[in-house]
């Protein structure tokens, strides 16, 4: 096993913490529901690989707050999926690098998303903007995968 499949197993203090923070928000934001939603989200955490918790609770936080959710709210809650997400890089090498690198790369999307928003105010835009974003950083996590588990041949020899 390498380096970089170690440092995605196994629990952070900072993924955990973002876990925590997420499943106290739900409660604070919607009551019972979001109780039983942070709870599971938890569960999850303890339970799957890093981006199988971070995409789930991406998708609950869109059925909690379908209805829309405010700033004060949005922001602790992505800022807590961010940390589940990026907690396994403090095992890796270099891993203030990959932190900053990843921390930048969410956040630049997700002020593009909310930026043609507020820019348009039209949701098929803002949904085209979202799905481009999901697109390039899938495509990016899969050629990042190859290189890391060494199936992408060297070139320059």
């Amino acid at each position: 096993m390498t380096e970089t499949e170690q440092a995605w197993l196994g629990q952070t203090w900072l993924d955990g913490a973002g876990a925590l923070l997420v499943a106290f928000i739900c409660t604070i934001a919607t009551g019972g529901p979001g109780f039983v939603a942070g709870g599971v989200l938890f569960a999850a955490w303890y339970a799957l690989p890093t981006l199988y918790t971070a995409a789930f609770g991406q998708i609950l936080v869109v059925a909690l707050f379908a209805d829309g959710v405010g700033a004060v709210y949005l922001i602790p809650l992505e800022l807590g999926l961010l940390a589940v997400l990026v907690g396994p890089l403090l095992r890796a090498d270099r891993p203030r690098w990959r932190v900053l690198v990843t921390s930048l790369v969410a956040v630049g999307f997700g002020v593009g998303v909310l930026g043609s928003h507020r820019w348009s105010g039209e949701y098929w835009l803002t949904i085209g903007v979202a799905l481009t974003a999901v697109a390039v950083v899938a495509y990016g996590m899969h050629r990042y995968e190859r290189v890391a588990l060494g199936l992408v041949k060297d070139t320059h020899e």
